[in-house]
């Protein structure tokens, strides 16, 4: 071991620089200032719990340091270890007859939250391995200069499943959370992995390492290995293996982030340009939503912190989700979708840990944003049955509550920005409107005779339309027709034209007309009317609320 003292543990893990010195301390302290602590009658700590997403590195970490630190490690798992628990005594026996040199030894339990859950979830033979483990740790029987030497580490990706009892002075009293890797921590990661590797210059791996919200350290391994694997699928010759950037854009489509594969749902990516009219609300959706995660660094100089969430409210079929959709795919950031039929459920409490453990997975995956369709369903007025038909007060109740508290509770949602979207603004509660919730409420109209238009060439692009098609005096004839009815009338002028001749690919005006005859516009003005009623009741004019 001693050959490999050199190679220092930050060369081969990127980022948890915290967890690096603390673990190096508690290696090396009692060998260091032993002495001295024992004369003032101090006891160092000798425990170590390490917790964080799977992937993320806890193992590599200890052997990092061990090696660095040139100590003797052994490494425990805790499905290896089974009735009785007489692994667990044999190594601290090893380690205790070892340490008894002076030379520092590290017990590693990896996943302890196995074998040392809560009283409540603990088997009979579980029992008796946390209790022998407690005895061990203890060391009641051991001297204390042989004690100090001996460091127990373990780690979690469940902090809150351990017993408590383990936790204490004594045993596990340092905790450290490890984190998810950073933009530029994974481009360390990536270059690492690619040392050996002929990359070609057109690709960016700073760009790839930015688009990467969310992966743990074996997420951009796999991503790595996808990578060439795809490579050397083109070519055979692995002297010519060269990983191409459409080789991490293949792999990157195959393998994603781990942390976040039970909420994150595969959505279509929508660019702005496939949204018609709406230029104003685009624009301001994009100052909002994408500034702060492409120009975080301006944003820091300036001390100016991005808003904590945006309501987007309007009449349905006025694309708001695409809107969200498309404010995801422009910022890079990851996207978490729920809508309330995901929170409701027939068991007590089940949709409040979904709602939370989502915000927990976004903070990890930061920047990320986290969009709620329909957030009526779920943030309706409290005490207000009319704005509930579902008469199940307390469990919107206590969605609410939960929502209120992940906005804008003791822990912060750094990272995230919220977007939720509504037709039914009157019903929601007014402790989400306030400063720091939805910051941000943004009335989404139907599209003008300028939108329609816009949207008409977008529905129509993939169509052969006859001469006599003129799409902006159709646009002209459909005032009050939302996005969604223009997509309808367009599908329908195509069918029509099957019907007609299953054999022609050309659609007529006469195809438009007869579906305009037989559609009807979703709105009236009275409606519009009362959108923009609230909008102005709630917040004012639009300039006074951005």
């Amino acid at each position: 071991m001693e050959n490999c003292t050199m190679e220092r543990a930050e060369d081969l893990i990127f980022g948890n620089r915290r967890a690096i010195e603390a673990l190096r301390e508690l290696i090396t302290y009692p060998v260091l200032y032993g002495h001295i602590a024992s004369r003032l009658g101090l006891k160092l700590p000798r425990g170590l719990l390490l917790f964080g997403p799977p992937g993320t590195g806890k193992k590599s970490l200890v052997k990092a340091v061990v090696r660095e630190t040139g100590a003797h490690l052994t490494i425990l798992s805790a499905y290896s270890i089974h009735r009785g628990g007489s692994e667990l005594l044999d190594s601290f026996s090893q380690a205790y007859s070892h340490a008894s040199s002076r030379k520092p030894y590290v017990i590693f339990i990896d996943q302890i939250d196995v074998i040392c859950p809560h009283a409540a979830d603990r088997k009979e033979h579980a029992s008796q391995i946390f209790y022998q483990l407690i005895t061990l740790i203890d060391g009641r029987k051991i001297s204390s200069k042989v004690l100090s030497h001996v460091i127990v580490v373990a780690s979690t990706n469940r902090l809150d499943a351990i017993d408590p009892a383990l936790r204490r002075l004594g045993r596990f009293e340092v905790e450290i959370e490890i984190d998810v890797p950073i933009a530029t921590e994974r481009l360390k990661i990536l270059e690492h992995c690619c040392r050996n590797v002929k990359v070609d210059h057109k690709v960016d791996l700073q760009a790839i390492a930015q688009s990467c919200n969310g992966y743990v350290g074996a997420d951009l391994h796999a991503l790595c290995r996808a990578t060439a694997r795809m490579s050397c699928d083109k070519s055979s010759n692995e002297e010519q293996l060269t990983l191409m950037m459409e080789d991490w854009e293949n792999a990157k489509s195959e393998v994603g982030p781990s942390i976040t594969k039970d909420v994150i749902k595969e959505l279509s990516k929508v660019s702005w340009d496939e949204i018609g009219g709406l230029k104003d609300l685009k624009k301001k959706i994009q100052q909002v939503v994408e500034w702060p995660v492409k120009h975080a660094q301006a944003f820091a100089r300036l001390g100016i912190e991005p808003l904590r969430g945006v309501l987007l409210h309007g009449p349905p079929g006025c694309s708001k989700t695409t809107l969200a959709k498309a404010a995801a795919h422009a910022s890079l950031a990851s996207f978490f979708s729920l809508s309330g039929a995901d929170l409701h459920s027939k068991y007590v409490g089940e949709g409040e840990a979904r709602l939370r453990m989502t915000f927990q997975k976004a903070r990890l995956a930061a920047p990320s944003i986290l969009f709620l369709d329909e957030v009526d369903a779920i943030a309706c007025k409290r005490g207000d049955d009319g704005g509930n038909p579902s008469g199940n007060d307390t469990v919107d109740e206590r969605l609410l509550t939960t929502l209120l508290t992940e906005m804008d509770g003791l822990e912060p949602a750094t990272g995230i920005t919220v977007m939720a979207a509504t037709n039914r603004p009157h019903v929601i509660d007014a402790a989400l409107l306030r400063p720091g919730r939805f910051d941000l409420v943004l009335y989404v109209p139907p599209p003008d005779c300028e939108g329609r238009y816009e949207i008409l060439l977008i529905q129509t692009r993939e169509m052969k339309l006859g001469a006599d098609v003129h799409l902006r005096r159709i646009a002209e004839s459909t005032d009050l027709f939302t996005g969604a009815d223009l997509k309808g009338l367009c599908y329908q002028a195509g069918m029509n034209a099957a019907y007609e001749d299953d054999t022609s690919d050309i659609v007529y005006s006469r195809h438009f007309e007869i579906a305009k005859e037989s559609s009807r516009p979703s709105l009236t003005r009275s409606m519009i009317a009362e959108y923009s009623r609230w909008h102005y009741r709630a917040v004012g004019s639009q300039k006074a609320a951005f």
